[in-house]
């Protein structure tokens, strides 16, 4: 079973408890609630025609959540490395996977200097774009069974990668 449909049967399953911790924004979030968001990305990922989302964002939920919406999306997230060398990382990475979006954070962009690439999207334009019927298509989709909700987004399979990670400039591919 991939991550995600793993992700899906727990969160499923643990409901109300927490899930996350973040420290970075003093936020709690259950497991139900990562669920939603999980699928509110993944159906505004889904837009993006690369098969790799490259992904700069600090260790917090909101890259939690966005390597689950791209996984639920059916594509494959790329971790960059944004501690040294940002742009140059970023765009090793498009090059080297052959995609062209990176999921971001302007204030992240602003704190450690970074300029603006190509094909950025700032994930607060994202959080801003979500709509009301955004959220009620994500819980009503979230309260289906298990078996159904999981046949609903991609199904991938054992051999899919669940991510890869450019540090410092060079891929490791994670299975």
């Amino acid at each position: 079973m991939t991550l995600h449909q793993e992700f899906i049967k727990v969160a499923k399953k643990k409901g109300d408890k927490l899930a996350i911790i973040d420290r970075t924004t003093n936020r709690r979030v259950t497991y139900a609630r990562s669920l939603v968001a999980s699928l509110i990305l993944a159906n505004k990922i889904k837009k993006y025609e690369d098969d790799f989302i490259g992904i700069m964002i600090p260790t917090s939920a909101g890259a939690m959540l966005s390597i689950f919406g791209v996984l639920t999306a059916g594509k494959t997230p790329v971790m960059i490395n944004y501690s040294t060398g940002a742009a140059r990382n970023a765009k090793y990475a498009q090059k080297k996977c052959g995609f062209k979006t990176i999921i971001t954070s302007k204030s992240l962009l602003d704190k450690i200097g970074c300029p603006y690439i190509d094909y950025m999207v700032f994930i607060e334009d994202v959080m801003k774009s979500i709509t009301l019927f955004d959220k009620i298509k994500a819980v009503l989709k979230a309260k289906l069974p298990v078996s159904i909700l999981q046949n609903l987004v991609h199904k991938g399979s054992d051999d899919d990668n669940v991510v890869i990670m450019f540090t410092s400039g060079r891929g490791n591919n994670v299975h």
